[in-house]
């Protein structure tokens, strides 16, 4: 992909920053745009070590040249993919729309494994549906829990076939906008990565000119749970996602260049290091709220746990049982929380509900670094394992999100302080000249 840095200074970007009434009817040329791109990992301060490693990204420093660089953004509990997402674009944390994981709570009898992925299962509107309803044009290329979303006219949903049985670019056809793999060329068969996405989204761009485009890089996300939160890997990662952005954005040029167009580059949360990794489900056994049969499969239990690698949070079968809170925090030792062990923080309820995390949740754990939780309730409890994650607290510094704007209605190199994911629905919105309360 060949790309000039300098094109990026001749966008014609615009940015409103609150919700106004709908403008009467424009020509397709003069109808503001609103270009979202959300880079999966990408910390706040991503791009200043990146510079500090002689790292070089031209088309990132453009942009930030161009526009306001957010010194962060706070976001959703548990700072994980899609909760972040559907934050983005419904203006509400996880405990008002509903996507509260990126996996669907288990029983600990059950063996099936879910993730959320289905537009009908979060129960807000969307930036995407208020955009419909003002007849606007919607695309969105692997936007996480949009299956089967009706207000995206050009679909393809970050989603897969959870029986396993097919690969992601045979069940994106059914579970997105039935003909447009089709209308794209894409292959039959297979996994997508970022260059094919991007690539989807710019022939969308180029022969439909959508007036809301929302795009999600994934591959960053990957390099850093495989290989740590920063190394050659990583740079490697990040080069790569500014060439692409840099074909991306030309595309977005080239397609109408003279449409006022408003660009916003964020992310969904930031990362942490661990060296081990601990299965909380474990304690649950050891309280005698799990039992287990001879072979380890749950045959009973009173309180049940999801994981979300930096945090975990525990849900109680029946929630009228007023004894099981304590219960459950009994379950989680003293000598597991502090400095250099598995557990920074345990959260209350309320604690939880200040953050907007899962509602049914009783009690939620932070974790530290070093450290990060899984899934199960089969010993053993600890086991060694190197990588990077995410999901603990948002207010913690290394999770803060990344968020650059740019237009002409922005001073060029400004900062902004530090902001709220919740925030981002209404910028666009405004943006755009539509009706969308936070």
């Amino acid at each position: 992909m060949r790309y000039s840095p300098t094109l990026l200074v001749t966008l014609p970007l615009l940015l409103g920053c609150a919700a106004r009434k709908p403008a009467p009817a424009l020509p397709a040329a003069a109808r503001p745009r609103v270009v979202l791109v959300s880079i999966d990992g990408l910390w706040a301060r991503d791009l200043q070590r990146a510079e500090s490693s002689g790292a070089r990204l031209p088309v990132f420093d453009s942009l930030r040249r161009a526009g306001a660089f957010a010194e962060g953004v706070l976001g959703s509990f548990p700072s994980v993919t899609y909760p972040s997402h559907t934050t983005m674009i419904t203006g509400l944390p996880p405990a008002r729309h509903g996507v509260y994981a990126n996996r669907i709570f288990m029983l600990p009898t059950d063996t099936v494994e879910r993730s959320y992925s289905e537009r009908a299962q979060y129960r807000a509107r969307t930036l995407f549906d208020a955009a419909h309803a003002a007849g606007l044009k919607v695309a969105g290329v692997f936007w996480p829990v949009t299956a089967h979303d009706p207000s995206i006219d050009y679909n393809i949903p970050d989603a897969w076939d959870q029986t396993g049985k097919l690969t992601q670019n045979a069940a994106l056809r059914s579970l997105g906008t039935p003909w447009l793999l089709d209308s794209l060329g894409a292959p039959a068969e297979g996994q997508p990565d970022d260059s094919l996405r991007v690539e989807w989204a710019a022939a969308i761009v180029r022969r439909w000119k959508p007036d809301l485009v929302a795009l999600h890089f994934i591959d960053l996300d990957g390099a850093k749970h495989d290989n740590g939160i920063w190394g050659d890997s990583v740079i490697a990662a990040l080069r790569l996602i500014d060439r692409r952005l840099g074909f991306f954005l030309a595309a977005v040029r080239a397609s109408e260049p003279q449409r006022p167009t408003t660009l916003i580059v964020t992310s969904d949360h930031g990362f942490l290091g661990y060296r081990r990794q601990f299965r909380p489900g474990v304690l649950l056994v050891r309280a005698g709220l799990v039992t287990l049969d001879s072979t380890g499969r749950a045959v009973a239990w009173s309180a049940g746990v999801i994981a979300h690698g930096g945090s975990a949070v525990f849900i109680p079968r029946d929630s009228s049982d007023r004894s099981l809170a304590a219960r459950i925090r009994a379950a989680i030792p003293d000598s597991l929380i502090g400095p250099g062990r598995p557990i920074r923080a345990v959260l209350p309820r309320d604690t939880i509900a200040a953050l907007g995390g899962d509602p049914r949740a009783l009690w939620a754990i932070d974790v530290n670094e070093g450290f990060y939780s899984v899934g199960g309730y089969r010993e053993p409890f600890m086991r060694e394992r190197v990588g990077g994650g995410h999901g603990q607290d948002p207010r913690r510094p290394e999770l803060f999100a990344f968020f650059l704007t740019t237009g002409p209605g922005i001073t060029p190199g400004s900062v902004r302080p530090l902001m709220r994911q919740t925030e981002i629905a209404g910028i666009i919105a405004g943006a755009l000249g539509i009706r969308f309360p936070p």
